[in-house]
């Protein structure tokens, strides 16, 4: 049970550095496009400033949403395993994705209709953001089924 909650905080913390460094690049990205100079320097400092401010401050922390997201999500998909035979690593990387871009397509209702993540207003972005919940489901799921195996 202690290992399964391991990969399942990790799963959680990978999704979230992973949201947040997408998030840091479009507002750089967006710097760049209006001819402001960007050094690697400048990129680490406001990554790292990103993942502190946007996990310690504010009303609801980032981590805390994708931790709601994934424990919803996985719930949801370990049901599902108990009737459709598939893979845990694929059914756990589709729970990861949807539970993501659920994030990012619920916040504008809470927030009257504002995009808070700046990083999923494109729908490249919030394919980015999705892709990124796919890698960390896909990643707890893999964790599963090796635990499993030994």
């Amino acid at each position: 049970m202690m290992v399964k909650t391991f990969y399942l905080v990790l799963s959680i913390l990978i999704a979230t550095c992973l949201v947040i460094l997408q998030e840091t690049m479009s507002n750089l990205f967006w710097l760049v496009s209006v001819d402001m100079p960007i050094s690697i320097g400048i990129f680490l400092s406001t990554y790292l400033d990103n993942l502190m401010s946007m996990n310690l401050a504010g009303a609801i922390p980032l981590i805390v949403l994708v931790a709601i997201g994934f424990l919803i999500a996985y719930s949801v998909a370990k049901i599902i395993l108990i009737w459709i035979k598939v893979s845990r690593s694929y059914a756990y990387a589709l729970a990861g994705g949807v539970a993501i871009l659920a994030i990012v397509l619920l916040m504008p209702l809470a927030f009257y209709n504002l995009d808070i993540l700046a990083g999923g207003r494109s729908i490249l972005g919030k394919s980015i953001l999705t892709f990124f919940g796919l890698i960390s489901g896909y990643y707890f799921g893999a964790s599963l089924d090796k635990q499993r195996a030994t």
